[in-house]
C-alpha cells in the first residue's frame, strides 16, 4: 500500500470544513464551512489564498460551480438548494427538507445533475433523503431512509454512494437520464467512518475516514491501493485539482481542550499525488 501525508494548505482553522470543489472556471478551489453558512474561494500559489468568503445566512454542505463561465455557484444548504451569485446573493431555488434537517454533501454527475443528501441534525435513523436536481430546476427524491447523506462519485455507467453509518460505499447502476437502480454493496470501510468521496482519473474511489485521520484509496472492487495520513483525526472530504488532492477536516463537537490537542482541525490540507483526478463538474 502506497503511503503519502498531506499538509496544511493554509492555517485558518474552520469548525467544520467539507465539500471541496475544484473551480476550474477560475482555477479556484471552493470549500464550505458548514455549520457557520460560509462558502470559501481559494486560489493554489505555493499555499491556499483565500480570494473572498461568502456568508450565506444558513449552514451549507455543499457548493458546486455552474456552467456558466461568468456565473456564479449552486449549494446544498438550509433546507435545499440555493444559488449564489458573485456579488454574495443567495437566492433559494427549492426547499424539501424540514426544520429538524438539513442538507449534506452534494455533487454533480457527468451530465450537470445536482445532487445533495439530507440528514436530522439529531442525526436520526432513516430520516434523510437524497435528491436530484436537473437542469430545468426540477427536485427529484431519489432515495429516502437515508441516515447521513455523504460521498458521491461516478464512473461512465456506475454510482457510487456513502450513507455514513452503514459503514461502506454502495454501487448503483446508473442510467444517462440520471436514473440509478440496483443498489448493492460495492465494499466495506474500516478504520474510520466514511465521508465524502471522490474519483481519480484511473476510476479509483479515495475515501474521507471520519475519525480515522486520513483518506484511503481503493479500487471499485474495494481493495486498498494507497493511504493519505492527516494530521486531524475528523477528514470530513477531498477533491481533485489535477495530481493535487485538497482534503478538509473538522472540529465539530471539540470543546477547547480538544482543539488544543488537535491544532490542525478544522484546516484544509493538500497532497500531490501520482494519479490525478477531475475537477468539479458544473451544474448544468
Amino acid at each position: 500500500m502506497e503511503r503519502y501525508t498531506a499538509e496544511p494548505a493554509l492555517e485558518t482553522r474552520a469548525e467544520h470544513a467539507e465539500g471541496p470543489a475544484w473551480d476550474a472556471r477560475r482555477d479556484e478551489l471552493l470549500w464550505v464551512d458548514q455549520f457557520a453558512g460560509l462558502v470559501h474561494r481559494g486560489r493554489w500559489h505555493d499555499g491556499l489564498e483565500v480570494v473572498r468568503t461568502y456568508e450565506l445566512g444558513m449552514p451549507v454542505g455543499a457548493v458546486v460551480p455552474t456552467g456558466d463561465p461568468d456565473g456564479g455557484w449552486l449549494c446544498a444548504a438550509g433546507r435545499g438548494f440555493a444559488r449564489l451569485d458573485l456579488d454574495g446573493t443567495v437566492t433559494v431555488l427549492a426547499e424539501r427538507e424540514h426544520d429538524g434537517n438539513r442538507m449534506n454533501d452534494g455533487k454533480c454527475d457527468p451530465h450537470g445533475r445536482f445532487w445533495a443528501g439530507s440528514m436530522a441534525w439529531s442525526k436520526e435513523d432513516g430520516a434523510g433523503s437524497l435528491y436530484r436536481m436537473d437542469g430545468d430546476g426540477s427536485v427529484t427524491t431519489v432515495l429516502r431512509d437515508v441516515t447521513i447523506s455523504n460521498g458521491m462519485a461516478w464512473t461512465r455507467d456506475r454510482m457510487y454512494y456513502i450513507d455514513t453509518p452503514t459503514q461502506r460505499v454502495d454501487v448503483f447502476d446508473f442510467a444517462p437520464d440520471g436514473g440509478i437502480s440496483d443498489r448493492r454493496a460495492a465494499f466495506a470501510v474500516g478504520g474510520g467512518a466514511p465521508d465524502g468521496m471522490c474519483v481519480d482519473d484511473e476510476g479509483c474511489l479515495w475515501v474521507a475516514l471520519w475519525g480515522g485521520s486520513g483518506v484511503r484509496r481503493y479500487s471499485p472492487a474495494g481493495e486498498t491501493l494507497a493511504f493519505v495520513d492527516v494530521a486531524a483525526p475528523q477528514v470530513s472530504s477531498c477533491a481533485f485539482a489535477g495530481d493535487r488532492l485538497f482534503v478538509t477536516t473538522s472540529r465539530e463537537g471539540y470543546d477547547e481542550e480538544d482543539s488544543a490537542r488537535y491544532p490542525h482541525a478544522g484546516k484544509v490540507f493538500t497532497v500531490r499525488l501520482p494519479v490525478g483526478g477531475p475537477p468539479a463538474r458544473p451544474a448544468a
